[in-house]
């Protein structure tokens, strides 16, 4: 008896130590970090003109208040990471139901207009785990269709990558709010067809032309289709207007630390 109370102790006073180690690293982690927000907010007024390819729609509205700025570039990506400093950030925005509801209904509608297939049946909405999920399952329900979430890293059951019920030889499209970086989402088609998935079309709702998601794409045979497309002209503005008005003292009415 006295020997398990002192394996008890012992144990307990190693897990004792291991919390307090990890919250030690923590804590020197948190303090190793630059204080405040990761970007300033862009007045949504500006970002609204600026933004001209996204005519007076809801979607723009959304666009238009969640749009950051960077004071530095910084390495933006899930596999290759590509320098930018201008963030359009629609999963905020998709937290907001009613924005949700917006954003998911634009997709909905999108895919049904463009992805060129006569009919939806059977069809299945796929998006990345790190993707906008809420949208993409969003606007798969508005169509009443099966809803697959992408897993590009390590699965943690079975080691199946795709979550959710379908066949093989059924279709996928990859949907998202945003696509930009080509090696993440090939990764994204080359794991639906290796359990049996056609898929030949990609749909989002914004699209950065500073990145290679579309030449990428290509590549492995998928048309990418974009409701708006983000372009160098309209990111070198948005830049401008950064470092111009998004100064501490000064800030225009209406911008705030995010």
């Amino acid at each position: 008896m006295e020997v398990v109370i002192f394996a008890l102790a012992v144990t307990g006073s190693l897990v004792g130590a291991l919390t307090l180690l990890v919250n030690f690293s923590q804590y020197r982690l948190q303090k190793s970090l630059k204080p405040g927000a990761p970007g300033e907010r862009m007045d949504p007024v500006e970002a609204g003109k600026i933004l001209r390819d996204v005519t007076s729609d809801p979607v723009r509205i959304i666009a238009a208040n969640h749009i950051f700025i960077e004071s530095e570039k910084k390495g933006v990506g899930y596999i290759d990471k590509q320098e930018i400093g201008i963030y359009l950030d629609m999963h905020s925005a998709a937290c907001d139901p009613e924005k949700r509801e917006t954003l998911a209904g634009a997709l909905a509608d999108f895919v049904r207009q463009t992805a060129g297939y006569q009919s939806l049946n059977g069809v299945s909405f796929a998006s990345p785990r790190e993707g906008n999920l809420l949208v993409g399952a969003g606007a798969a329900q508005r169509l009443g269709l099966n809803f697959l979430m992408i897993r590009t890293g390590r699965a943690p059951r079975f080691g199946y990558p795709i979550e959710g019920a379908f066949s093989p030889g059924s279709t996928a499209i990859l949907v998202d709010d945003l696509c930009m970086e080509a090696t993440f989402l090939t990764r994204c088609v080359k794991l639906l067809r290796r359990y049996g998935l056609n898929v030949s079309h990609c749909v989002c709702l914004f699209e950065r032309l500073d990145g290679n998601a579309r030449e990428g794409l290509a590549e492995v045979s998928v048309e990418l289709h974009s409701k708006y497309q983000i372009d160098d002209e309209e990111l070198a503005r948005f830049k401008q207007y950064g470092e111009s008005a998004l100064e501490d003292d000064g800030r225009p009415e209406g911008t705030e630390k995010s």
